[in-house]
């Protein structure tokens, strides 16, 4: 009796071991997700941005709401290119306009923006969210011909 109990322990260590070796020489490959953030800078610099949603409030009273594919066309054409140099390029109606920009604050949640127009006009950005596939900001224009608040959500072009 105690003969076969002996056989069985030996049996048992010896497929133990063999299951041991086994499972560590079937080891998986290790795949590591590397999770790179981008900086503001390069989130907006990468593409250029068409206009989605516009909603503005001149100081003439009057309001626009655009969206696209809809009806209005007003900003079909509109679209603005962000350079690493802090320069860039306004699309609007067949035009390009060169522009400047600078992100104003340590959160990188606001920025002016100049449109070289024949007479020049600086924008200001505030409460700026940006991601791959979206750039939704407020913006306004105090010394514009006609000042205005508008908050706009541009799509990749």
């Amino acid at each position: 009796m105690y003969l076969i109990k002996l056989e069985h322990t030996k049996q048992l260590i010896l497929l133990t071991g063999f299951v041991v070796i086994f499972a560590l020489s079937c080891k998986k490959d290790s795949t590591t997700t590397v999770v790179t953030t981008k900086t503001i800078e390069q989130l907006l610099t990468q593409k250029t941005w068409k206009a989605d949603e516009v909603r503005v409030q001149l100081s003439n009273n009057t309001t626009v709401y655009y969206k696209r594919g809809s009806s209005g066309t007003v900003y079909d054409s509109d679209s603005i290119k962000f350079s690493t140099n802090n320069t860039g390029i306004y699309y609007f109606s067949g035009a390009q306009y060169t522009t400047t920009w600078n992100l104003t604050n340590s959160e990188k949640s606001k920025m002016t923006l100049v449109i070289n127009y024949p007479s020049p006009i600086t924008i200001y950005l505030e409460n700026i969210q940006l991601t791959e596939t979206l750039f939704r900001y407020a913006q306004y224009c105090s010394s514009c011909s006609v000042s205005y608040l508008s908050s706009a959500t541009r799509l990749p072009n």
